[in-house]
């Protein structure tokens, strides 16, 4: 071996020994925040749930600005969605919701003010202005704040029924159509 390549090995040798000394380190801390979420174990697999589901590893791991901005993409892909559902093509959130709110039939206010109030205060975030929170206490309740408010709306807009152990939809339309007879569903099943 050369002194680059001895170098190299050395340096990852340390890496990996600080790596793991913080990962044991914050393991109490990160268990203590996953215990403090109420996560939904089932959704429909639509393109963001991997995402939705990233969003409880970021809060868990303390990388609360990251968690809260991606909940509001992810709030942001679920208006697309309610509003495609609902026979609209609306890709901005202010005009989907405004949208979503004539459809009182069919998108219960509840799930609006959920999705408002985890978008509020997002172009603060997207666009690093000064005002946005950089304290880290109030961030985690900031994030925390947005999770619920995700978990919330997910459980009425993906609301389902254990039938015979079969999974059974409350709002049909918001599920993918089912294929072979099957959903297909995201499982949480593991912090």
């Amino acid at each position: 071996m050369d002194e680059k390549q001895i170098s190299k090995v050395i340096k990852r040798a340390e890496i990996e020994s600080s790596l793991k000394a913080e990962c044991l380190s914050t393991i109490p801390a990160r268990v203590d925040r996953y215990m403090e979420l109420d996560v939904p174990v089932l959704r429909p697999n639509h393109h963001f749930a991997l995402v939705t589901a990233e969003c409880v590893l970021l809060y868990r791991d303390g990388y609360f600005f990251a968690c809260i901005s991606l909940c509001q993409a992810v709030a942001e892909a679920v208006v697309r969605l309610l509003c495609e559902r609902n026979g609209e093509r609306i890709h901005k959130f202010r005009k989907g919701v405004g949208k979503l709110k004539e459809l009182k039939d069919e998108v219960p206010q509840d799930w609006i003010h959920g999705l408002q109030e985890i978008w509020r205060d997002r172009n603060h975030y997207h666009h690093l202005n000064p005002e946005v929170q950089t304290e880290k206490r109030k961030l985690k309740k900031i994030a925390k704040g947005k999770l619920d408010a995700l978990f919330d709306m997910e459980r009425g807009v993906f609301a389902f029924d254990l039938v015979g152990g079969a999974v059974r939809p409350k709002h049909p339309k918001y599920w993918d159509e089912p294929q072979n007879g099957a959903l297909n569903v995201f499982l949480t099943i593991e912090p």
